[in-house]
């Protein structure tokens, strides 16, 4: 059940591709329904291809080599792979009912920089499409533990082989947003990922992005927050389409949801933030605070289900709305001995799946979470599943993977033997 991800680009996206091949597929048939629906002329959609391709070429070529690999094992053509990555601001908005509906609610995140550990927590908000989680080395380039949509060249969450770890979130609407398809907030954390040893390394990189003109924002009008940390410091970096403001953060901790944070960011806002990003910023600061004492693996957990305010809140349930809590992670970096460090990933909605320690030298994929095994949600919202015996085993996965903390195999094994049971 576990695959190696450490070949050429291409090798890696033909083991990608097979095991994603049945999401990649309906993900494709989705966008081509919209499409219609919305009659989107397709030499609109080819520019899109054409010039986001381009900046590849320019920027990581190895990612169209990876698409390349997906594209012959499953199929599907490499134009229809690439548009996953570049399709236009409010693709999915104003759909008729049951379609996934474009939503302003996204990330919850803090950095917390200790004298012994660093760490760097987030909750993803998306729109409820299967979550991956993986190892991927691509030749040339650092190894990453990430996270993302199946389909998505980017990387949502990630903790590199240098201890980094980074997360992003969606930014404040900002004054003269560009439309162009430009890279978006998870395609610059794999750049970032794949190239940075530390935080020192990432404004450079920033800057190269912002001089080749292909720096973009989460969506075609709003800006981006990242967060990331290494075995010494963390750092804030908020950006529009033209420029970034970064600050490093030597001790202490930052929160920061969908709305900017820094005096020069905010002059870039065009509108104010809303009463969901304040909300969630608000209720993130008071769990932390009021846990900082006690702050394990469990109770950090408990922040990534907190649902006091839905739906402003920290966790969301697919149950009332398509916009979902998909998936969370945290790194906890033990500064004294970096290779103890820890990355705990959910490849899932926290309140229906379980974390697992992976440590930072782990470079193989388990099988089940590359191609989005524990995306069953809709099974689950229609009640196929048994939620009270689910949640029961979930409690009990995640106490035993807390405990072992090295070496989860035997208990993935048997979390995918049991799942496949409730299926």
């Amino acid at each position: 059940m576990f695959i190696e991800l450490s070949g050429t680009a291409y090798q890696n996206g033909k083991k990608i591709g097979k095991y994603t091949k049945e999401t990649l597929l309906l993900h494709v048939k989705l966008i081509k329904k919209i499409q219609s629906i919305k009659k989107l002329p397709t030499n609109i959609l080819n520019a899109r291809i054409k010039d986001f391709t381009s900046i590849l070429s320019r920027i990581s070529p190895h990612w169209l080599e990876e698409i390349k690999g997906q594209s012959d094992i499953t199929g599907i053509d490499v134009d229809n792979l690439i548009l996953l990555n570049c399709l236009p601001h409010g693709f999915y908005s104003n759909l008729p009912p049951n379609f996934y509906q474009d939503n302003f609610l996204n990330c919850s995140s803090f950095l917390l920089v200790e004298p012994k550990r660093n760490i760097l927590l987030k909750i993803r908000d998306q729109k409820n499409f299967p979550q991956s989680f993986f190892s991927l080395k691509s030749k040339g380039f650092l190894s990453s533990q990430a996270g993302r949509d199946i389909g998505n060249m980017g990387y949502a969450h990630f903790f590199n082989e240098k201890c980094l770890a980074g997360a992003n979130n969606t930014g404040s609407f900002v004054k003269d947003p560009s439309g162009k398809p430009l890279l978006n907030q998870c395609h610059i954390m794999r750049y970032i990922s794949e190239r940075a040893s530390s935080v020192d390394d990432i404004p450079p990189l920033i800057e190269k992005l912002i001089d080749e003109k292909v720096l973009g924002g989460a969506s075609g009008k709003k800006g981006n927050i990242f967060l990331f940390t290494d075995t010494q410091k963390g750092l804030l970096v908020e950006n529009n389409f033209q420029e970034y403001t970064s600050k490093f953060i030597l001790e202490g901790s930052w929160v920061t949801t969908n709305n900017f944070t820094t005096p020069t960011a905010k002059k870039w806002e065009s509108k104010p933030p809303s009463e969901n990003t304040l909300t969630r910023r608000k209720r993130l600061k008071y769990l932390l605070k009021k846990n900082i004492d006690t702050l394990s693996p469990k109770v950090i957990s408990s922040f990534t289900r907190d649902t006091k305010n839905l739906p402003n809140s920290l966790c969301k349930n697919g149950r009332c709305n398509m916009f979902d809590t998909v998936s969370a992670q945290f790194q906890i970096i033990d500064k004294e001995n970096p290779m103890n460090s820890l990355n705990y990933a959910c490849c899932s909605n926290p309140l229906y799946s379980f974390f697992i320690p992976i440590p930072v030298s782990y470079t193989n994929t388990y099988l089940p979470l590359l191609n989005g095994f524990f995306s069953f949600k809709n099974k689950q919202y229609s009640g196929d599943i048994d939620n009270e015996k689910l949640l029961s085993q979930i409690n009990k996965w995640e106490e035993d993977a807390f405990n072992l903390k090295n070496d989860t195999s035997s208990l993935l094994k048997e979390a995918y033997k049991e799942l496949r049971k409730l299926m």
